[in-house]
């Protein structure tokens, strides 16, 4: 049993050829009329094989809010990561169902099952609804196939567009002997080797996985259109002369269906998205305020931080030797006024006081006199 990362032998196009194709155009007789197909598999079906493929499953997750698309990623036998991404359409009662859209996300490459726009639409069954019905293929196979295909035809990668791809493809670069994330590249090899698991392998920078990509592949535009190859020349003219009757008829083609069913998977998202959105008004709005309160508090902090670091500024920095002097001139005068009092009062008294006690008060005040004038000469000398 081939698995997803296989490079033992290519999986093959082997797939029905396009239902509308012609071989010849010289004296062809008229095609023969295509009876109404219709598949034998529901949607769900569809899903659950592709969900559940013990391949893709473990590196397919949902990039939309409904059931309706989802990536796979994948690396090639060059050595590339690469993610498809496969959209299910919804399917109109009465109708051809709707054939899988599938494309490459996050680069720009060129490869001959690739349009410009990185839709594959070189694989047959998925061509048109009349050829998916036909196909009577499940979408797990049918992925399956179109993976199996570009892993052993790689596409030529012109550009990595996307971030989450870009770490991944650094984190498997080829390095020496051929290796590729520490493992030997087993490109010639029959062995095969575990599809990655999606979140791990898109985590690569060890935070938190990447928010989802929620951008939908438009189909390609249908080459031909199987439900005007049974109509009569006289049908197809009441067609365009009944323009009621044709924008029916346009309405109900697979392609369209498909669009429409795109859009309205959009709108419902965004109404799901607007909702949610609007449930968390009441919470944004109480966190707005407790922010300005914060930030109101912080300026009232940040104001007296300033007036502080201004008043430790004038307290750390060093003294003016002018004011000093000016100081200790005045502080001077006061020391001998000082001790020219307590002269003037022992001598008022008679010098009935003790004399020791009066030496001592006098000489204490007027030491502190010489003292300061010595340190006024000191610093004068300085300046």
């Amino acid at each position: 049993e081939e698995k997803m990362f296989s490079w033992s032998r290519s999986s093959g196009s082997s797939a029905p050829s396009y239902p509308g194709s012609r071989k010849s155009t010289t004296q062809a007789p008229a095609p023969s009329p295509q009876p109404f197909v219709s598949s034998r598999y529901t949607r769900n079906d569809h899903l659950q094989s592709y969900l559940n493929h013990p391949t893709l499953k473990p590196s397919t997750r949902r990039v939309s809010r409904d059931d309706s698309t989802y990536d796979t990623i994948f690396q090639t036998r060059s050595g590339h990561a690469l993610i498809l991404r496969v959209h299910m359409p919804m399917q109109s009662s009465g109708s051809l169902p709707p054939p899988p859209g599938m494309s490459l996300v996050g680069i720009i490459a060129t490869h001959p099952w690739i349009d410009t726009k990185m839709r594959v639409i070189g694989y047959d069954p998925i061509k048109s609804g009349q050829s998916w019905a036909s196909s009577n293929l499940l979408l797990g196979n049918v992925v399956d196939s179109v993976v199996k295909h570009i892993q052993l035809n790689p596409p030529e990668v012109i550009e990595i567009t996307d971030d989450s791809l870009q770490r991944l493809q650094a984190s498997i670069s080829p390095g020496p002997g051929g290796r590729v994330g520490g493992q030997q590249n087993q490109h010639n090899s029959s062995q095969t080797q575990a599809p990655p698991d999606y979140h791990s392998a898109l985590n690569t920078s060890g935070g938190a996985p990447e928010e989802e990509d929620h951008n939908i592949p438009i189909p390609p535009v249908p080459s031909s259109f199987p439900e005007l190859e049974t109509m009569s020349k006289s049908e197809m003219q009441e067609l365009l002369d009944n323009e009621e009757k044709f924008q029916s008829f346009v309405a109900e083609l697979p392609a369209v269906t498909t669009l429409n069913d795109l859009k309205s998977s959009i709108f419902k998202g965004n109404v799901e998205t607007a909702e949610a959105n609007l449930k968390h008004q009441e919470e944004l709005n109480e966190l707005h305020a407790e922010v300005q309160s914060l930030r109101k508090s912080l300026g009232e902090k940040v104001e007296k931080f300033r007036e502080l670091e201004a008043r430790q500024a004038e307290l750390t920095r060093p003294p003016d030797k002018r004011d000093i002097v000016k100081r200790l001139t005045k502080a001077k005068k006061d020391a001998y006024n000082e001790s020219e009092d307590i002269a003037s009062e022992w001598l008022d008294e008679g010098g009935e006081n003790d004399v020791d006690d009066f030496v001592r008060k006098f000489m204490e005040r007027r030491t502190i006199h010489h003292v300061r004038a010595a340190k006024i000469e000191r610093l004068t000398a300085t300046m």
